[in-house]
Formats: structure tokens, sequence, C-alpha cells
């Protein structure tokens, strides 16, 4: 007889049910190998004597943590939260959790976080860069000691060779523009995030390929840029719209906060043209539907299924499905949701 704080074993679940300890490990975890009559016996047993893994002896003899680090620059920003739930449902799946650690955009505080989880054995790193990093040492050091590494989100322009998975943001914008040359515009003007980042340019890309393929001559007075901060967005609005002799008649912006700012701003001052300018940015935001006059249209970037990218590659790496070094890159379409 067992006394009462005697830890219940795998052994001795085996014994009382005359199995082998594989067997059931195996039926615990809910293997396809084993049939549901001896799954239901053995974990209604293990219920009943309540009976618990030790995670840590599972870990050490696996030689994995079972934790994901994930480094990204703002929970605040609703794509990178929306990124985290694609990514967390489909870890927790698989018996993974994660580590988020947010860097603000600044390149110290994503080194810092970078040691940090270096420090903790995490499995693997998924990381969306700060708009300030332009070297990978800090991440470099994962790969060196073989702990996989899935830039996401942001185009690590830099780092050509690494494994990536990124929302086709030259498809959306591309789509975007086109949207509004069908609908008779010609004067599309284009606000976009900083200038030289290198995560910017393939929505600006997709912006002026559009043009191109329209035979519309691309102007420069009709493109301007922005930090995200309030302040600067409205001087690059006031540099779009300051020619009241060619204005533009739309606009795509890089994000949908800030082509609400130029909204707000262009009804502040009362534009003359404010009614006929159609707006399109990247976001797709739910509250856009409560809106009175959204914007004409969304692009939605699934950022659920590019978290949801990230973490199944990972682990394809982590389980060694995919080498290291055999670099992949992986792209999640956008798609334009019209108002």
């Amino acid at each position: 007889m067992m006394k009462q704080n005697t830890p219940v074993t795998l052994k001795f679940l085996a014994e009382k049910l005359k199995m082998s300890v594989s067997t059931v490990s195996k039926a615990l975890n809910n293997y396809p190998t084993i049939n549901e009559y001896t799954k239901k016996r053995v974990q209604e047993m293990a219920k009943d004597l309540r009976f618990t893994p030790n995670k840590s002896a599972i870990n050490l003899k696996e030689r994995k943590s079972r934790i994901i680090g994930v480094i990204l620059p703002n929970l605040l920003d609703h794509y990178f939260t929306r990124t985290i739930y694609g990514l967390e449902q489909f870890a927790t799946a698989n018996g993974y959790n994660i580590i988020i650690s947010q860097s603000q955009d600044d390149l110290e505080k994503e080194i810092q976080s970078a040691n940090m989880l270096l420090r903790s054995r995490v499995d693997g790193l998924i990381i969306a860069i700060s708009k300030h990093t332009q070297d990978y040492a800090h991440v470099d050091q994962f790969e060196n000691i073989g702990t996989p590494v899935v830039y996401y989100a942001r185009n690590p322009s830099f780092n050509l060779n690494c494994h990536k998975v990124l929302g086709n943001t030259f498809q959306g914008c591309y789509e975007a523009t086109q949207f509004l040359i069908d609908r008779g515009h010609r004067k599309i003007a284009y606000l976009g995030g900083p200038k030289m980042i290198s995560f910017t340019h393939d929505r600006f890309n997709g912006y002026i390929n559009a043009l191109r393929d329209n035979d519309i001559p691309f102007s420069s007075d009709f493109v301007a840029y922005t930090d995200f901060d309030q302040e600067n967005t409205i001087s690059a609005i006031q540099n779009l719209f300051a020619d009241s002799e060619n204005v533009p008649t739309a606009l795509v912006a890089f994000k949908e906060p800030i082509l609400f700012d130029a909204i707000k701003y262009l009804r502040s001052i009362k534009h003359p043209n404010f009614d006929k300018v159609e707006c399109i940015g990247f976001g797709n935001n739910a509250f856009i539907t409560y809106l009175d006059a959204p914007p004409i249209a969304s692009i939605e970037e699934n950022p659920e299924s590019v978290g949801e990218n990230a973490i199944k590659l990972l682990l394809q790496l982590i389980n060694d499905q995919i080498e290291i070094q055999d670099y992949q890159k992986v792209m999640v379409d956008c798609k334009l949701v019209v108002h």
C-alpha cells in the first residue's frame, strides 16, 4: 500500500495496469499507435491516482527546455499581438511554452533580450527585428551553439543567410494601388514607414510597380515617410498635400494608425477635397466596421498565419526535419478587404 504523500510514477502506473512503461507513456501522450481502449484505461487511472508527469525529468531526458523565445518590437502594435495568438496556439498544441520579450524598437533592448533568452536555454528563437537592427551578432550566437532562429514579420535584408517568415507586403501594396487605379485614380500618394529601414521597401516597391504596370508616371511629390510618431506623421501628410495645384486623390499608407492620423488631419484643416480622397492602409483593424466613414479598403496581412508559420518552421528546425543551414523563406499573402 502506498503512503499518502508518495508520488505516483510511470513505473507504478505500469505495474498497476500490467503494461510496459513505454505503453503507459505513449497512452498518456495520445500516440496514434496506441488503441483508444488502452488510452482510456491509462488516462482514467492516471486521473484517479492524480498522476503528474515529471516535466523536468522529461525535458532533461530529451535535452530540451520545451521553451521558445520570442522577441518583438511592441505588443501594443495590434499586428504583433495577432502574430502571438497564432504562434502560441501552435506552440501549446505541440507541448511548448513561449517567453515573449519586447525590444520597444530599441537595438540595445533587443540585444539584452537575446542574451536573456540565450541564458534561459530556449530551444529556439523567433524574432521581429527592431528598426535599428543592422548587425546580427546577438542573434547569430544562437545558431553558433545549434539553437535555430526564425526571423518573422520584418525582413532582415542585411542578413541573407537566415530562415524567415514574412507577410507578402509587396503583393498587398500592389493590389491596393491597382484597386485605386481601377477606380480611376491617377494621383495616388504613398505614406511609408521609416525611409532607411529595410523592411519598409517591399510595400513601396509594390506601389511603384503597380504605377509602372499601368503607365502612370512616378512622382516623388506623392511619397512621404514617417517614423510613426504623430508629429512626424503630420509633417509627412502636410508635404503630400502642400501643392494645391497637384493634390493626391488617393492614399496608400504603411499602417492604418498613420492613415487615421492623415484622415484626422485632413478633416481638421477642412481640406477642400477631403471627401474625395480614397484611402487604404495595412491592418484591417476590427473597429473599422464601426466607423461612419471608413477607408475605402484595408490590406489584411494575416498576422496569425505569419506567427503560426514561424513556429511551424522553428519546430521543424528543432526536430531536425530541416537543416539549420538549409535556409527557408515563407511568404504569407495579404488580402485586400473592401469596406
